[in-house]
């Protein structure tokens, strides 16, 4: 797989992305969301499609997509953050990565690892760590963020159709 990291291009690469988004979701959290939260993922198109586009690409703001180069396909996509709107887990010099999906046909292939190493390059130099949450019974990307040198700083919730979840947050120095 030839891919190519770089930012979001258009309003349609960021759609291509939240179906990757979708797909990974539906992919990893099968046993662990219920399917009727799956199933009401959609995509957005038009205005709110513009509007969720408009903010992902906005000041203090990264949002990369890895395109397959041959086919062209987006397969993955690494949304960081460093200005306002972070989470409440991150602290003052803390940028959070907000999301980081690939699409389950292109896992294992380097593309998440390449979504982290790009995001982190972006930050600015004020930042120096880099912090995240995922869902604790989300084991794979437990065990990828810890092979990628962040470690267990905390416990957080995230809600998912009105329903809290256990989360795990991580933090890596920049």
């Amino acid at each position: 797989m030839d891919i190519q990291v770089r930012p979001v291009a258009s309003p349609t690469e960021f759609r291509a992305a939240l179906v990757v988004n979708r797909a990974a979701w539906r992919d990893a959290f099968a046993d662990v969301l219920p399917a009727d939260a799956l199933d009401a993922m959609t995509v957005p198109d038009g205005h709110d499609l513009q509007e969720r586009y408009d903010r992902a690409t906005g000041a203090d703001r990264a949002f990369l997509v890895a395109v397959d180069r041959k086919p062209g396909a987006v397969v993955g996509f690494a949304d960081a953050l460093w200005g306002e709107g972070r989470k409440a887990f991150c602290e003052r010099d803390d940028a959070e990565l907000r999301a980081l999906y690939v699409d389950p046909d292109a896992q294992g292939a380097g593309v998440g690892t390449d979504l982290l190493a790009a995001a982190a390059d972006r930050v600015p130099a004020a930042f120096d760590r880099l912090t995240l949450e995922t869902f604790a019974e989300n084991d794979a990307a437990r065990a990828f963020y810890e092979a990628r040198g962040f470690d267990r700083i905390g416990t957080s919730t995230f809600e998912v159709a009105g329903e809290p979840y256990d989360t795990v947050v991580y933090a890596r120095a920049l």
